[in-house]
């Protein structure tokens, strides 16, 4: 009965989904003629992660206890339903909709009639026709040929035309598992052009309004390449290698954002909002990086593409990421580096580049570490972090109390808190702006008067006494709280 037949709903429902460490997490599913959609919570929307149905290459039933799989452009999508005949009834009604895919392939072309008064056998010339005629058939007449060794690191490396102002320039590029590499050659040597990082890599799609199946684009971060390959084949063979190399990168990060603990669907809706380009920089917020060496960047700066090292700019070390960069994207501005204070308990200040002092700041109040999952030794071999656990459980129980008073004080104790209410709730998350008053020394004084303000509430509140406890041996009449943990035994 609606009016636009593209708004209703197919299906509804809850479905599991499994991370990249093998962790099933449940979800709420919208399933519409276009697109499923993955919610976390169905009652407050929030929209984790949306899937174009028209991109799916396909979907199977795989196991009998419910598991089915979606394939998108080369990214494998595992699903659980409760049972397998809920299971068999989510790919059903996808199937349904084949009907909006294209049904010719890429290599399948369709024969246009053309208006008898153009001639007889000469098509007529629109503008649109005109605008490619710079795009010749593949094989006509480019060199396809390269008499240079491959990069040491490449996992395919080949010549590929790029449109550069209407004109198709040859250039070898090389792919490896971290970056896209662009040469030219001159003087019959190879000179890098152009280098993109992998996590700069947005999509790689075929193009065949540029000429036929040979051609196809790689959007990235910073530009649109308009690319041609040998054949039909080749170009096949390039889109599937950088589309699991984007796989095993995005994989790895997601694994990154798993340790960190923060996969939870309201920090994944704060990073894709508040990250945008500079996402790859998750993995080395609680993993110490390891410096690689100018020579596997190319001698390249990893924030612009410009030349570093020997007789070109000097060279700069990323503290937190372990890449090099020029004098322009790194100022020597210093800060915390938090992975080595998680592991090390590393205080020092350290030069960073811009892009990760940025990163930094746009993350600074998330609550994305877990000291739990990722160092929980930690409490046991500093003091002060002993302490401050402490302190944080403490809160947590006093917390509970305020929550269910009735007087206000919850109100005055968010005022206090700055914003942090994850102290109220978990007592091993930790943000960047903790962990920097805590190398500051200023956090445990923090903790300290919010413990004075909530504790001073709770002894003097009718409502909060009356939650109070008697001891379950002695039954004396003093009333014992749970959050004392100098003279009560929970």
């Amino acid at each position: 009965g609606l009016s636009n037949p593209f708004r209703g709903l197919l299906k509804l429902g809850s479905l599991e989904r499994r991370g990249a460490m093998g962790i099933w997490k449940e979800f709420s599913c919208e399933l519409s003629p276009l697109e499923l959609r993955l919610f976390l919570d169905h009652e407050d929307r929030i929209c984790v992660e949306s899937y174009s149905l028209l991109r799916c290459e396909s979907l199977a039933l795989t196991h009998s206890d419910g598991r089915f799989e979606l394939v998108f452009l080369g990214k494998k999508l595992y699903l659980r339903a409760p049972s397998r005949d809920e299971a068999e009834d989510w790919p059903g009604r996808g199937r349904a909709l084949q009907k909006w895919r294209p049904q010719l392939e890429e290599e399948e072309w369709e024969t246009l009639e053309y208006p008898e008064d153009g001639g007889e056998g000469q098509p007529v010339q629109s503008d649109s026709a005109a605008l490619l005629q710079y795009s010749d058939m593949p094989g006509n007449s480019f060199d396809w040929t390269s008499a240079h060794e491959p990069e040491l690191d490449a996992i395919k490396e080949a010549v590929l035309y790029v449109d550069v102002d209407k004109t198709w320039v040859p250039f070898i590029f090389s792919l490896s598992l971290e970056t896209l590499k662009c040469f030219k050659v001159r003087n019959n040597d190879k000179i890098l052009s152009n280098s993109y990082g992998i996590e700069t890599i947005q999509d790689i799609l075929p193009d065949t309004s540029l000429g036929g199946p040979a051609f196809f684009k790689v959007i990235t971060s910073k530009a649109v390449l308009k690319l041609q390959a040998e054949n039909a084949e080749e170009a096949a063979s390039w889109r599937e290698l950088v589309r699991g190399v984007l796989t095993s990168y995005l994989e790895s990060a997601e694994e990154a954002l798993t340790l960190g603990g923060s996969l939870d669907g309201h920090s994944q809706v704060v990073l894709k909002n508040i990250v945008k380009e500079n996402g790859f920089l998750l993995q080395y917020l609680v993993a110490i990086p390891v410096e690689k060496g100018l020579d596997s960047q190319s001698f390249i700066c990893a924030g612009c593409s410009r030349q570093i090292g020997f007789s070109f700019a000097k060279p700069k070390l990323c503290a937190f990421s372990g890449l090099y960069y020029c004098d322009s994207c790194h100022r020597d501005e210093e800060t915390v580096i938090p992975s080595r204070l998680i592991h090390n308990w590393d205080l020092t200040k350290r030069g960073v580049c811009r892009q990760a002092l940025k990163f930094l700041t746009q993350i600074r109040n998330q609550p994305l570490i877990d000291l739990k999952l990722v160092n929980e030794s930690l409490y046991n071999h500093v003091e002060r972090m002993g302490r401050i656990r402490r302190s944080r459980e403490q809160l947590k129980l006093l917390g509970d109390y305020l929550i269910m008073c009735r007087s206000g004080a919850l109100k005055e104790l968010s005022k206090r808190l700055d914003h942090r209410h994850y102290l109220l709730e978990c007592p091993h998350k930790y943000s960047v702006a903790d962990l920097r008053q805590i190398a500051d020394g200023v956090f445990e004084t923090f903790l300290q008067s919010l413990l004075q303000f909530a504790s001073h509430h709770v002894y003097n509140c009718d409502l909060c006494t009356q939650r109070g406890f008697i001891c379950q041996i002695c039954n004396s009449s003093d009333i014992i709280f749970p959050f004392e943990f100098d003279t009560t035994t929970r």
